[in-house]
């Protein structure tokens, strides 16, 4: 804040003492200088000090250290007028309140009409946006926004509440379908988990007649064939939040020898040698140039090309090649690359 000498009441009075040797104004919250021992304010040397840190402009060195009491004591004493004098406010006020004056208390500052934007004396404001027509109202019923001077009529209000009504209950019918999709996946989550054996990780000699019906093969090839990365990838397109991986023993057999269930971004994952991701009991892999597959988690993935581990749950590993051959193992069962009787099988739900 500056308060120029003119404000002052008897300013030839003043001596120069009392003014900032930066803004020229009356010194406001002043601070000395340690060094040269002159007194600014408080905004003027900080800004300076911006430019050239630690620089005082009197004499290059700043240090600075509160002002003395007996200096503030005089300065109190000085009797100030309002700047909205020229608006037509007469009070003359102690140099200690006449911040909080100008800022809270004065009614002749300026202040902006919300409707038309022309300046208005705070004291006039209120009851000037009480008749000028270009304010925008809000109606707390309906919300629509309206000029002061247009008409909002009852019939108008009612319409638009109901067409708010009618737009609420569009939003919730679509979150009621939403839930109702989302308790219908995890039902037929929780079905797959207690009724399929699922929840346990790995399972064997599963028919597919016992599925619930909305889960389909997506994917079906004989061992012979060379699955490749960029297949896995596109499958996900296909499934929602789950996928089952497994493999079936005979053309025309609907049983899975050997299968597990896990989320669907399995068929995303890049996973580095030998380094498997966990998804709930079951050990993950897709390493793209090696294998994809998958072992109980309490198992160590032993790939060279595809796993081969024998020292402990070799029934429950699953691996299919990623390097140019057909499937690798389904269990004991291996050195499956050129067979057409094993099949590879992935199956979603249907979309």
């Amino acid at each position: 804040m500056q308060i120029p000498k003119e404000r002052i009441i008897s300013p030839n009075e003043i001596d120069d003492e009392y003014l900032c040797p930066i803004c020229f104004h009356l010194l406001w919250k002043p601070v000395e200088c340690k060094n040269c021992q002159r007194i600014f304010c408080k905004t003027c040397i900080d800004e300076c000090l911006k430019e050239k840190l630690h620089a005082c402009p009197l004499c290059r060195h700043y240090q600075e250290k509160r002002c003395s009491p007996m200096f503030y004591a005089l300065l109190t004493k000085l009797k100030i007028e309002c700047e909205n004098k020229l608006n037509g406010c007469n009070d003359i006020l102690s140099y200690e309140f006449i911040e909080k004056h100008q800022n809270e208390q004065c009614q002749y500052k300026m202040k902006c009409c919300r409707g038309c934007q022309k300046e208005i004396l705070e004291k006039d404001l209120y009851q000037h946006e009480r008749n000028c027509g270009t304010v925008r109202i809000e109606c707390k019923r309906c919300n629509q926004v309206y000029k002061q001077k247009q008409k909002h009529e009852q019939l108008e209000c009612l319409i638009n509440m109901l067409d708010i009504s009618n737009k609420k209950s569009k939003t919730l019918e679509k979150k009621i379908e939403h839930l109702d999709q989302y308790i219908h996946e995890l039902e037929t989550t929780v079905n797959l988990y207690i009724i399929g054996g699922f929840a346990s990780g790995i399972v064997h000699d599963i028919s597919l007649s016992t599925l619930p019906s909305s889960w389909e093969i997506i994917y079906d090839f004989t061992y012979g064939h060379v699955t490749t990365v960029e297949e896995l990838r596109e499958l996900k397109l296909r499934c929602k939040k789950q996928i089952i991986v497994g493999a079936i023993q005979g053309s025309s057999s609907t049983i899975l020898k050997l299968a597990a269930m896990g989320p669907s971004e399995i068929l995303l994952l890049d996973s580095p040698l030998n380094e498997p991701t966990k998804f709930g009991n079951v050990n993950w892999y897709l390493t793209p140039d090696y294998s994809f597959g998958f072992a109980p988690s309490c198992s160590v993935i032993n790939c060279f090309c595809a796993d081969y581990g024998e020292k402990d749950n070799s029934e429950n590993r699953l691996s299919w090649h990623l390097s140019g051959d057909g499937g690798y193992r389904a269990g004991v069962f291996k050195d499956l690359v050129h067979d057409n009787e094993w099949r590879k099988i992935i199956m979603a739900e249907k979309q």
